[in-house]
């Protein structure tokens, strides 16, 4: 996120009290009306579908300092997707109305949130473009990627994810079964391209990670 924006956004959440959620409570179910936007002030929020036969699939992954739901900001129509506290989260919640009536009459803001929408949409198309074309190997590495570029903390040649990562959270962000990641997983670290404990993700050697993965990003991811 722009850290102008996010400048912008702190004072306008900060008149409203916090709010707490444990890991794996619901905050958006489709069934809800939008009627508040939501700023997260600690933790991470997982974005997600559930089709009909259970299976579950990962959109994006917010973190501190993003707003939710973008999507549903101006128009307040209920949504189809599941907003979800990957991590214990500390919340501030804007009815939309005041969100919207403050972004009306401010037009740097304005312009911002409409280029953050715009990115998070990029980032959702590339990542669901790559992860039709790619195999399931490729898919599991470039999930990692991505979350490395957003969650990660450089070290030389390394990236340390501050994200933790369970299998079936990698399965539901790439598009496949938790076996089948699983399988993968362990493939990546017998060839010393990964490091997995306590689901803590380090690429050892980004550079290595890619060529042998045949994964890259052309994009910022959001």
């Amino acid at each position: 996120m722009d850290t102008r924006l996010l400048l912008k956004l702190r004072p306008l959440f900060g008149k409203f009290p916090p709010l707490y959620y444990k890991k794996g409570q619901v905050i958006i179910r489709p069934e809800d009306k939008i009627d508040n936007i939501y700023f997260i002030e600690k933790g991470y929020v997982r974005f997600y579908y559930l089709s009909e036969e259970g299976k579950e699939f990962t959109f994006l992954i917010y973190k501190p300092g993003y707003f939710f739901p973008i999507l549903y900001t101006f128009f307040g129509h209920r949504t189809r997707y599941y907003f979800e506290a990957l991590t214990p989260l500390i919340l501030r919640r804007a009815p939309r109305e005041t969100f919207t009536d403050t972004i009306s009459t401010n037009s740097s803001m304005s312009l911002m949130i409409s280029k953050e929408i715009v990115l998070r949409m990029q980032g959702i198309l590339s990542k669901m473009e790559f992860l039709t074309l790619g195999n399931a190997r490729q898919n599991v590495a470039f999930t990692i990627l991505i979350s490395a570029q957003e969650f990660g903390k450089k070290k030389n040649k390394s990236i340390v994810l501050n994200l933790p990562l369970a299998h079936k959270d990698i399965a539901s962000l790439a598009g496949l079964t938790r076996e089948t990641v699983s399988i993968e997983m362990k493939n990546l670290e017998k060839k010393g391209l990964i490091a997995y404990k306590r689901n803590q993700i380090t690429i050892k050697d980004v550079d290595k990670f890619k060529k042998e993965c045949k994964v890259e990003l052309n994009y910022e991811y959001i």
